[in-house]
């Protein structure tokens, strides 16, 4: 992942929090909202109801791990912010995979060209 493809700050988080859309999963839920550039920039947030920072730690990598891996990708123009859920412990990255692919796809974020 490139370094501009990553959302870092705290205004664009903001805006995506207050003004974006969200659709949830079982073990991620998807804040997301339009940015009008060339680019989707993505982040990944697990908060301390996830665990300790061992668990929030892998939440995280779990989470960047499946959106690096999945095909098709989210269009250009987004920033999305991926949250873990307190479900996601213990789980196999192929089933993270499946929540995140579902919740971007419901969102009508995945481009099926």
């Amino acid at each position: 992942m490139l370094r501009k493809d990553i959302l870092r700050n705290q205004k664009n988080f903001n805006l995506v929090y207050k003004k974006g859309s969200s659709r949830g999963s079982r073990y991620v839920v998807v804040l997301f909202r339009k940015n009008h550039l060339k680019y989707t920039r993505v982040a990944y947030v697990a908060s301390k109801k996830v665990g300790n920072s061992v668990q929030r730690n892998r939440a995280r990598r779990l989470m960047r791990e499946s959106y690096r891996l999945m095909s098709p990708k989210p269009g250009a123009g987004y920033d999305i912010i991926f949250v873990a859920r307190k479900t996601i412990n213990g789980r196999k990255m192929k089933d993270v995979q499946k929540c995140m692919f579902g919740a971007l796809n419901g969102a009508g974020l995945i481009d099926r060209n």
